[in-house]
């Protein structure tokens, strides 16, 4: 007889009973008296719209009856699931339930800030932060680089180059860590070649003849300047798309910025003092 119980205890489908009633006496205890009452699914005629036009999004096509049958018990089972989850509290303290609330919350308050600016707001926008939207002025130049070489020698090397006089190949040359010419290069590109004072004194020198000795982190440079493009702030006819982008971004960012503040100020707020543990 023991062996029979034995047996009959081991059986899969006792376990999936068992487990089923459990979960059972788990819903009905843990779901209060609205939310017991709260037992009615209705599938709109709206969500059945969504659920196909998600379907002709994917496929291309219209589902068929059975395929649109199956969406709407999909959808019925997701929503029974969903209910029966959050009524034992299985959407507490979940990371990733609370980042996706957390977006949601951020996609509401980013329909706020939808709009489409006039022109008046757009030129208002960029005068007011006419740096943002400059841009970079530009140069075309050759160099030729010493290494290992005092400012005395490249003092002489500068002076024979500007008597247009040959000079010794193997005394110095742009071969090497950097390409000897640089053609329609921004400021940041060159800053980020020579550093920062390097791009400053390029762009303060003549065009059109070898100036220098000018220090960079590799030595010191005989340079030459083809053409210089000043930056400017172009006019809003040429950057619409970009100031409008831009604008928008500043605007949802205030939107935003003054929502969660206005959230924020519903809560008393207590931070505890907190001590790091010693590394």
């Amino acid at each position: 007889m023991f062996d029979s119980i034995r047996a009959v205890m081991r059986e899969p489908l006792l376990h999936f009973l068992l487990a089923g009633a459990g979960l059972f006496l788990l819903f009905s205890y843990a779901v209060g008296p609205d939310q017991a009452d709260n037992d009615e699914i209705v599938v709109s005629s709206g969500q059945i719209e969504h659920l196909t036009t998600l379907f002709v999004k994917t496929w291309q096509r219209a589902p068929t009856e059975v395929e649109l049958r199956g969406l709407i018990d999909n959808f019925i089972l997701e929503e029974v699931l969903y209910r029966e989850a959050t009524a034992i509290g299985l959407d507490q303290d979940d990371t990733i339930i609370r980042r996706r609330l957390r977006q949601k919350m951020e996609f509401l308050v980013d329909d706020f800030s939808a709009a489409d600016p006039s022109d008046v707001d757009l030129q208002q926008f960029l005068d007011d932060d006419l740096e943002r939207f400059r841009t970079e002025a530009r140069m075309s130049f050759e160099h030729i680089y010493l290494i290992d070489s005092s400012l005395e020698e490249a003092s002489a090397v500068l002076a024979t180059l500007q008597n247009g006089e040959p000079i010794d190949p193997g005394f110095g040359g742009a071969a090497g860590l950097l390409p000897p010419s640089f053609e329609d290069t921004s400021e940041t590109v060159i800053a980020s070649h020579f550093g920062e004072s390097f791009k400053e004194e390029l762009f303060s020198l003549e065009v059109g003849e070898w100036t220098g000795p000018t220090e960079s982190p590799f030595g010191w440079h005989l340079i030459r300047i083809d053409h210089i493009v000043a930056g400017r702030v172009p006019m809003l006819d040429e950057i619409r798309n970009e100031v409008q982008r831009e604008w928008l971004v500043v605007r949802r960012e205030a939107t935003q910025r003054a929502v969660f503040d206005s959230l924020r100020d519903k809560y008393t707020i207590t931070i505890e003092d907190y001590v790091a543990p010693e590394p």
